[in-house]
């Protein structure tokens, strides 16, 4: 039986080497083009923009979701026809930059998801959601992200800890049943151990044959788990050019490297 997969912009999760995926995290108009911009020069294809480490300048919800909306066709562009853009506001719970209620995160998430010019693809390909945030948030980003062909990457981040291996793959599985097309835990190892754990845990999971799922051990001593991801049924890793958004996350081109050098 064939492990399912999810496909944005001719990119199939899931199958074969996993992807790199780029978090652009520019506090400002230009510094955010000019990273997509170097992103776009590597090898990853999907790059990841963390909402909440745009425009800090901003309190007020509403003008910061009108100064995302007004940048996103620019950002578009620049990442070109050919890589995929996964849209992210992580919360302050999770590790995020600003704090945000569950009721203004839906209308910013939706507001990205429905955006569509006429006789062109939407340029949002992937949006995450927290699973943890109110479930009523979550069920109405997923529906209206599916409606509009948006693949769902649901999350969940323990910036202190890593839960044990059963708790891990019930999250992942729990998040697959809400409807996310890629479920994703990221942990704090403390140990060596606890990296086995997540490895572990991500390995069940990727037997369920269910579709893809990413699993990140965070940190230096996690580091492993962005390199040895084929191995361990990981669809995706995170790398950085310039400026990272999580711990112990390694550059790009040197992640490509080592992911065609450990392929199983």
């Amino acid at each position: 039986m064939r492990r399912r997969t999810a496909t944005v912009r001719g990119i199939e999760l899931g199958r074969a080497r996993p992807e790199i995926i780029v978090p652009l995290v520019g506090a400002d108009e230009e510094d955010l083009l000019a990273q997509a911009g170097s992103a776009a020069s590597t090898r990853a294809r999907i790059m990841e923009w963390r909402l909440d480490r745009f425009r800090p300048d901003l309190g007020d919800t509403g003008e910061h979701r009108e100064a995302v909306l007004a940048v996103l066709p620019a950002l578009r562009a620049q990442l070109g026809p050919d890589r995929a853009l996964l849209v992210t506001f992580r919360t302050v719970a999770e590790g995020g930059a600003r704090p945000i209620a569950d009721v203004d995160l839906g209308i910013l998430l939706d507001a990205l998801i429905s955006v569509r010019r006429a006789g062109t693809q939407s340029p949002v390909d992937l949006v995450d959601i927290e699973t943890s945030r109110d479930a009523g948030t979550v069920a109405r980003v997923i529906s209206a992200a599916h409606r509009h062909g948006t693949v769902v990457v649901g999350s969940f981040h323990d910036m202190e800890t890593t839960p044990s291996e059963a708790e891990l793959v019930k999250i992942l599985r729990a998040q697959r049943r809400l409807g996310a097309d890629v479920p994703k835990i990221a942990v704090t190892p403390r140990s060596a151990r606890d990296v086995l754990t997540l490895l572990s845990a991500s390995l069940t999971v990727a037997e369920d044959l269910s579709g893809p799922h990413i699993a990140i051990s965070m940190g230096p001593l996690g580091a492993s788990t962005r390199v040895a991801a084929e191995t361990f049924g990981s669809a995706a890793t995170f790398a950085t050019v310039g400026e990272g958004s999580a711990p112990g996350q390694l550059r790009a081109e040197d992640v490509a490297e080592m992911l065609e050098l450990l392929r199983p």
